[in-house]
């Protein structure tokens, strides 16, 4: 059963949103810039409001961002975070459970025959009974370790002590003590009160408002003596908020007595519960049921690791995969063994050769681990079986380390094998298992005692000490090496120590190090020299290291796929550059591609495949195709067309930047305060300001004497670190001058800001946002005159501007294993792609641009599961290019000219500087005619997703900037004495219909040719904007 296709709750509030499923709201906001527009709105809420499917209102939309900019700004203001801002999907999870509680509180009634009626009228539940006002007190999150359940509980926190303000007792209930230190911890942090259970009776009682963290395995039902257990009946006629997070374990003989215990802790009328997990799916069977019932109704956010990993977020990974369905001979594991330390020496190399290139990505010093789901017990005298196992496993590594450090000659020989793909290890299609990986060491084969030094810290034999002062630790190092290079966390040592030394021979015994601290809670300091860690169970509950880039699986057990899930999820783990928490594109240099992928073997064939099992339930196993680009009449273009490039590495960071009044700057400042309402028109909805007569009133001079100056000022100051403007000085009396003068843009209705706003701070509130708009304008502006002092020309090579063209002039695509067939029929087709149009990608054949073939955007399940990179033509992109291709066919504007197109890949093409962030614009088209260059940049959107003015960024460097730019190349051509004349223009190019646009946009009167002469086209009529776009080429000398 697939619980993914059974989430009522959670398909219910999509599609109030305006969304049939999550893939279709993740095309949308995935890659949607995070943050606050000046309308004080994020740009999430901007865009969601102008969803015209949508079926919740505008004036909810607004409530709920509110509610979570208030969140972000408390997690920001206490943990001190300046740079925290919530991802699309978190900004979701906060805006689901809004509208749920928003609901919930004002009609329990109506949300349970709702969701009924939507269960009753759907097809895809029928295996889901009808909600009860019972199944309404909980509510779970299924998200992807990594992604933040942490801050998602703490605001969840705020949300239901904001609706519902009474509670009892607050428990969150942990798996372990670690864990419960670590929320502890991260509560306080957040400004969150909280405190540990201790063991004694008084530890159990709260203060308001206060959690009480503890561990699910101290709740009995009935205590007996003394000890540190909590009876449930303690709490269980009470009214509790209860937090439970990885309640699921995976263990079932557990699992039903713990969840029977949960769930006596809300048996008091009014209790809630809170659920995270990233494994729900994993609990799942067919002897489970009644668990789908529950999770079905009650997970209200699905972000498990198949959205996650899809959306770029975390590690890429590979698998050793041997074609094994028996146990791995000797000779196998050995070799196996020997890939996995080869291949984290490349990383190891890698990280070394590369590392300050690598600081950008946040990329940390990689780590070799080897991690199964079981530890050894102290509970009790004698091994048990998965005692047995785990060590067995253990002593499976450290001989195999004793083999490569006192073999070298044999390890040299085995490491030429691999390289060269001469091992006789096959994957299922019967390919050598290490075809395509090792580039770096490919191109000089590495020495055996050059891995060992570096992997090792040392060489000769191993000795072994257990580290006296941590719990379990056993560490390892070379006799010629003062540093250890590894730490064994298995649990209780002197259950393992006779065990080890019997497996070696007795060549390795036990000692003891009475002066080391634990090596386990250091590893993620710069200056661990552990380079290898092996069998920690912490490394699945909450350990918090991003050092991860190898793994090893051991003992893995048959039912114990939540943990499987746990602890690839903690591998996966990554900062990302910009702390973007993603992964590199596939076509991203091999350094940065090889420290950004995790790569997994299994110490036997079982352990691998039940892991293998795991994952493809969760995300799916992709084959990469690469399609070669070709260039389309490269010889016409090819050194002849006009770029662009800076003149040198000044930074503009490194300029003092004094923030000063300026009247220009404040005239495009807009702060819209007016309520929007809807009208459906023509079948959608459109929003328009209320009473849209302008009402441009500074109310903010009038109640200056309400306005804190000095908190403004810290506001101010806050934004800048969080913008990046560290070079920026910020005066107070600037914002004194910027209200006095009032030469800003502020909609609001006649009496909305009266006294009371000024008393509850809804003034200060407003003056904070103009004056970060303010702020980002300013900058903008500095910087883009900056940028444009030391940006000039240069003639479009395709070799020395490789960054404008597919990496490797390749294009991949990414096959879900499923659909395998995709590729024969792919191959079948390949010369096709490069001469018309092809619907089996599908692609896009149009000789005017530089190369093809261009991926297009396509209906169907199957296209939305194949992934290319670079990604897609949307459906705008895909018409502009379409109508391009028809008009370059008849119009004779282009008789005797030549005209190329190209598709600007964002980041890595040509991008400008606006208001604090870069414009990369879709396309750049050229017409040559003679020796005048005409330039188009053009950008086909849908406007409404930004903000609805003509001061919009985007807007003002089409109308503005664009001819700014164009005097100053053209005044460096004249400069060098090139017979070169450039004309530069820039267009967006509206996917949404005019009459849609017209009534949301400034006063809801602007008119098809304002908008044109603010350089706004609607693609609508094809050969109407496309000659509005082509004008300039009829112009007389």
């Amino acid at each position: 059963m697939q619980l993914e296709k059974q989430l009522v709750l959670f398909r219910y509030i999509l599609l109030q949103l305006g969304y049939e499923a999550f893939e279709d709201l993740r095309d949308e906001f995935n890659n949607k810039e995070s943050g606050t527009s000046s309308t004080g709105y994020t740009f999430f809420a901007s865009a969601l409001m102008a969803n015209s499917e949508k079926l919740i209102e505008d004036r909810a939309i607004q409530q709920y961002d509110e509610a979570i900019q208030g969140y972000e700004k408390k997690l920001r203001e206490n943990r001190a975070e300046p740079f925290l801002t919530f991802k699309y999907y978190q900004w979701f999870s906060l805006l689901f459970t809004e509208y749920f509680f928003d609901v919930y509180s004002n009609n329990p009634t109506v949300l349970i025959n709702s969701l009924n009626q939507y269960a009753q009228d759907s097809r895809d539940f029928k295996d889901i009974e009808a909600y009860t006002e019972k199944d309404l007190k909980k509510l779970a999150y299924w998200m992807a370790t990594g992604s933040g359940k942490t801050l998602l509980m703490h605001c969840n926190y705020w949300q239901i002590t904001k609706y519902f303000k009474e509670w009892e007792n607050i428990i969150l209930i942990t798996p372990n003590e670690g864990l419960s230190r670590q929320h502890y911890e991260s509560c306080l942090e957040s400004g969150i009160p909280a405190k540990l259970y201790s063991g004694s009776e008084e530890s159990l009682k709260t203060k308001e408002g206060e959690i009480l963290i503890l561990e699910i395995t101290k709740l009995v039902k009935e205590k007996e003596g003394e000890g540190v257990s909590v009876d449930v009946d303690y709490f269980s006629e009470s009214k509790n908020l209860v937090f439970i997070d990885e309640g699921h374990k995976g263990q079932k003989s557990e699992e039903r007595a713990w969840k029977n215990l949960r769930e006596h802790l809300t048996r008091g009328d009014g209790s809630f519960t809170f659920e995270y997990s990233a494994t729900f799916g994993q609990i799942i069977t067919n002897s489970t049921k009644d668990l789908l019932q529950e999770y079905g109704k009650s997970i209200i956010f699905d972000y498990s690791y198949r959205h996650f990993y899809t959306d770029g977020y975390g590690k890429d990974f590979s698998v050793f995969n041997l074609d094994a369905k028996n146990e791995y001979s000797a000779e196998q594991n050995k070799l196996l063994l020997t890939a996995s330390l080869l291949g984290y020496y490349e990383q190891l190399a890698l990280y070394e050769q590369y590392e300050k290139d690598l600081r950008q990505y946040n990329i940390e010093k990689p780590l070799w681990v080897f991690v199964g789901s079981r530890v050894i017990s102290s509970s009790s005298s004698t091994l048990t079986q998965g005692d047995k196992e785990s060590i067995s496993d253990v002593s499976r590594i450290v001989k195999f380390f004793k083999y490569a450090l006192s073999s070298p000659t044999a390890l040299q020989s085995d490491i030429n094998k691999i390289l060269k793909g001469d091992t006789g290890l096959r994957d299922a299609d019967g390919n050598d298992i290490f075809k395509g990986r090792f580039e770096y060491l490919k191109k000089e084969t590495p020495i055996a005692e050059s891995i060992l030094t570096k992997v090792f810290n040392g060489i000769g034999n191993i000795e072994a000490y257990q580290v006296k002062q941590a719990d379990g630790e056993i560490a390892l190092k070379t006799k010629t090496a003062d540093q250890y290079f590894a730490v064994i966390n298995i649990g209780d040592v002197p259950k393992y120590a006779k065990t080890l030394e019997a497996d070696t021979d007795g060549e390795l015994t036990i000692q003891d190090d009475s002066f080391t601290k634990s090596l386990f809670q250091a590893i993620s300091e710069t200056d661990s020299t552990i380079n290898i860690l092996i069998g920690s169970k912490k490394f699945i509950e909450g350990w918090n290291s991003w050092r991860v880039s190898s793994m090893g699986l051991m003992n893995m057990g048959k039912s114990e796929g939540a943990q499987i899930i746990q602890l690839f999820g903690r591998g996966v783990r990554l900062k990302g550059k910009n702390l973007s928490l993603k992964r590199e594109e596939a076509n991203a240099p091999y350094h940065v591609r090889a420290l950004q992928t995790i790569s997994i073997m299994g110490l036997n064939a079982s352990y691998m495949n039940r892991f293998l099992t795991e994952i493809e339930k969760e995300v799916p196993d992709y084959t990469n195709y690469s399609i070669e680009i070709k260039l389309n009449h490269e010889e016409q273009w090819n050194g002849q067309i006009m770029t662009f490039r800076k003149q040198n590495d000044k930074s503009f960071k490194d300029e003092i930047i004094e923030l000063e009044y300026n009247a220009d700057v404040a005239k495009r400042v807009t702060i819209d305060l007016r309520n929007k309402i809807s009208i459906a028109s023509g079948g959608f909805n459109s929003q328009f300001a209320e009473d849209a007569a302008d009402y441009n009133e500074n109310f903010l001079k009038g109640f200056r004497g309400f306005i804190d100056f000095n908190a403004l000022t810290m506001e101010a100051n806050k934004y800048k670190l969080l913008k990046g403007y560290q070079n920026l000085i910020i005066n107070r009396e600037i914002f004194s001058q910027l209200i006095e003068e009032g030469n800003f843009n502020l909609f609001s209705h006649k009496g909305q800001f009266e006294i009371n706003e000024a008393i509850s701070g809804k003034v200060q509130a407003v003056a904070v946002s103009l004056v970060k708009d303010y702020i980002n304008k300013f900058y903008a502006d500095k910087e883009k005159a900056f940028l444009s002092k030391y940006l000039t020309y240069d003639m479009l090579d395709h070799a020395s501007h490789s960054a404008m063209f597919p990496a490797s002039h390749t294009m991949i695509v990414k096959v879900p294993k499923k659909h395998e067939t995709f590729i024969s029929e792919l191959e079948s087709r390949i010369k096709e792609i490069y001469e018309k149009d092809d619907k089996t990608l599908p692609s896009i054949h149009f000789d005017k641009h530089l190369y093809s073939p261009i991926a297009s955007i396509a209906d169907g399940k199957k296209f939305k599961e194949i992934k290319t990179v670079p990604v897609r033509l949307n459906e705008g992109e895909r018409d502009f290019i379409n109508h391009l291709r028809e008009y370059a066919r008849e119009s004779k504007q282009f008789e005797g000219k030549k005209l190329f197109v190209l598709r600007n890949l964002s980041v890595k093409g040509i991008g400008f500087f606006m208001e604090s962030s870069s414009f990369y614009p879709d396309f750049i088209l050229w017409v040559v005619d003679g020796a005048k260059q005409f330039i188009y940049f053009l950008d086909p959107k849908g406007i409404l997703l930004g903000e609805t003015h003509f001061n919009n960024p985007k807007v003002l460097w089409c109308k503005d900037d664009a001819s700014i730019l164009e005097a100053k190349i053209q005044s460096d051509l004249d400069k060098d004495k090139k017979e070169i004349e450039v004309h530069i223009s820039a267009f967006i190019l509206s996917v949404t219909p005019f009459a849609k646009v017209q009534k949301v946009w400034s006063d809801g009167k602007v008119t098809k040719d304002e908008f044109a002469e603010n350089k706004v086209l609607f693609i609508e009529n094809n050969e109407e904007y496309l000659s509005k776009i082509f004008e300039n080429l009829n112009m007389k000398e």
